[in-house]
């Protein structure tokens, strides 16, 4: 027997994937988000290149579109590489002014204090709208290798001084590396534009418990990256209290949302 979240939690799945308008694809995500009681899903499209050309990036956004035209269900996140500079800044307006996107989504092009980032999160700023990042504190080779460039803690904190008005979302605290080491870096943190997400597939004894006391239960996201059970199975295991629980699956994203700066602030 599977768990499901209560109707009252308002689930909101805060990092999702998908890689094109599927339908098959984004009909067996809203049939797990159904089985699990998970009410919206923030979807993006990942893209690995070292570098992508602005032509790349607005074409997985076009999925993103449409995928938002399919369903109410799915909210979008913007992805760019900052490399691309006013492009990328343009591309930013079309997904979240005209199209209504929640959020920008960038991935291990460069990490997250780089100044080349400075253009996209100076936009977001303006727009108050969160950067998710992806993210890990890789130890062995092939991870690093492949990721050169992820952002771990010490990362995030570095890209909190440089661009203080920017609000971050670290992504995935169980996506792989060292967890711990990441919670250690950010014990206590007291910056409000900081978030992190709870999800990937790494489902280590308490992990969601020492995220949650290292860093507070109001900057913590509910979010799957597609890991759905593990997600809900993690969150389980940690025993927070009810108030804890809502504040993670769904209130601390409705807070995010009501930062938006001249958009709509519904979820």
């Amino acid at each position: 027997m599977y768990y499901k979240f209560p109707s009252e939690y308002h689930a909101i799945d805060a990092h999702n994937h998908i890689w094109s308008a599927d339908q098959q694809r984004m009909d067996q995500l809203l049939a797990a988000a159904d089985a699990l009681g998970i009410e919206k899903l923030c979807i993006s499209v990942p893209i690995k290149d070292r570098v992508v050309a602005p032509e790349k990036f607005c074409q997985a956004n076009d999925s993103i579109i449409e995928a938002m035209s399919y369903s109410s269900r799915f909210l979008g996140f913007c992805f760019v590489d900052a490399a691309a500079n006013e492009a990328a800044v343009a591309e930013i307006d079309r997904c979240i002014i005209q199209y209504k996107m929640r959020g920008i989504k960038l991935y291990h092009q460069r990490k997250a204090q780089d100044p080349v980032q400075a253009p996209v999160m100076k936009r977001a700023a303006e727009l108050g709208v969160p950067v998710l990042l992806h993210a890990g504190r890789f130890l062995d080779p092939d991870a690093m290798n492949r990721e050169p460039y992820s952002s771990d803690a010490q990362d995030f904190l570095e890209a909190l001084e440089r661009y203080p008005e920017t609000i971050f979302m670290q992504g995935h605290i169980g996506g792989g590396g060292d967890w711990q080491w990441n919670l250690r870096k950010l014990e206590k943190i007291q910056n409000d534009n900081y978030y992190i997400d709870l999800s990937g597939s790494v489902v280590d004894h308490n992990i969601i418990r020492q995220t949650v006391d290292a860093v507070g239960a109001e900057r913590v996201l509910f979010a799957t990256d597609m890991w759905f059970e593990e997600a809900i199975g993690k969150l389980q295991a940690a025993r927070l209290s009810k108030k804890e629980e809502m504040m993670i699956v769904s209130g601390n994203f409705e807070k995010l949302m009501q930062r938006r700066k001249g958009l709509a602030r519904n979820v």
